[in-house]
């Protein structure tokens, strides 16, 4: 296996392990009847655009996509956009399974989220 391929599914990993850390402490937040608080949300979101960031720059060799001027400015307008072209345009439709793993990881976390959000709300009343 390449460097920068192993590399890349590190970051991979540790994105998935960043969204599934954000979403168990919000549940938790929820369950004692708490707002999560705003610093929790930035924290959030700047460690995923930073990962965004580093997981582009560890395959900067397979496309000219990852190669953006300020990486920074760019995955923080266009990162929804201009991840799924990279990975389609450097591992054509197998770059399609670690958009799915990200997406499908995301969506059971916000389900999870949803659930205890309604069963503690309604055990409140």
């Amino acid at each position: 296996m390449a460097e920068g391929r192993k590399t890349s599914i590190i970051l991979l990993v540790l994105l998935i392990a960043l969204m599934v850390v954000n979403h168990v402490g919000v549940i938790i937040y929820l369950a004692a009847g708490l707002e999560p608080l705003p610093l929790f949300e930035f924290l959030y979101t700047f460690g995923f655009l930073c990962g965004v960031v580093w997981f582009l720059k560890a395959e900067s060799g397979r496309s000219a996509a990852a190669r953006a001027y300020c990486p920074g400015v760019t995955i923080g307008i266009g990162w929804l956009f201009l991840l799924p072209y990279h990975l389609l345009k450097s591992r054509g439709v197998r770059g399609l399974i670690p958009l799915f793993a990200l997406l499908g990881t995301y969506l059971a976390l916000q389900t999870l989220e949803v659930i205890v959000d309604v069963t503690v709300t309604h055990a409140m009343k």
